[in-house]
C-alpha cells in the first residue's frame, strides 16, 4: 500500500518528524515475518493512512523485458546494483533479436549501481569508442574503458528513457 510520494509520520507509533534517515531504516528493518505498522500522509487524501507490513527479504528483479508490438523491445534496468544486469540484457535480446526493429532502454529512476555493469550494458550496443574514462591528478590515474565490437549484440535503431531519478551509472550508460 505505500506509494510513491508517501511521508512517513509514525514508525510503530513513533512519530518520525525529528528522527533522521539511518534511524527511521533501523527502526524498519527487522526479522523476516515480523509485522511493523508505518502512517503515512499520501497527496490528495485527507487522513493519514496506516499501512501494516509484514517484514520481508526483497529480492529485486533489476532488469525487466516485454515486446511491443512484436517488434520494438522494451528494457527496463531498475538499478545496476545487480551484478547480473548486462547478463540479463544480453539473454533477453538474442531472445528476442529475430523479431526486434528497434529497443526501448528504460533506465528512468534508476540510482545507478557497479560502474562494470554500466560498461558491460554500454558494450552490448556500442561496438567502437571510449565508453567512460577517469582522470586523476597523475598521469598513471587515468583509465580509459573501451568499447569492443566482439561484445556488441544489437545495432538497431535504440531510445533511452531517464529522467531527474537516473544517476551515476545509469548516465554513463545513457
Amino acid at each position: 500500500g505505500v506509494k510513491a510520494g508517501d511521508i512517513i509520520l509514525k514508525i510503530n507509533e513513533e512519530a518520525s518528524i525529528n528522527m533522521n534517515l539511518s534511524d527511521a531504516i533501523d527502526i524498519m528493518r527487522g526479522k523476516a515475518g515480523t509485522p511493523i505498522s508505518i502512517t503515512v500522509v499520501r497527496k490528495g487524501e485527507m487522513k493519514p493512512i496506516k499501512i501494516d507490513i509484514i517484514r520481508d527479504i526483497i529480492k529485486i528483479k533489476s532488469v525487466y523485458a516485454k515486446t511491443i508490438n512484436d517488434e520494438i523491445l522494451y528494457l527496463r534496468v531498475s538499478s545496476f546494483m545487480d551484478s547480473k544486469v548486462s547478463s540479463e540484457l544480453r539473454k533477453n535480446i538474442k531472445k528476442y533479436k529475430k523479431t526486434t526493429k528497434a529497443i526501448i532502454l528504460d533506465l528512468r529512476n534508476n540510482p545507478g549501481g557497479q560502474l562494470g555493469q554500466a560498461i558491460d550494458t554500454v558494450n552490448l550496443f556500442v561496438d567502437k569508442g571510449i565508453i567512460v574514462s577517469q582522470k586523476g591528478k597523475d598521469e598513471k590515474d587515468k583509465e580509459e574503458f573501451q568499447a569492443t565490437r566482439a561484445t556488441t549484440v544489437s545495432d538497431v535503431p535504440m531510445v533511452v528513457l531517464v529522467n531527474g531519478g537516473s544517476a551515476s551509472a545509469s548516465e554513463i550508460v545513457s
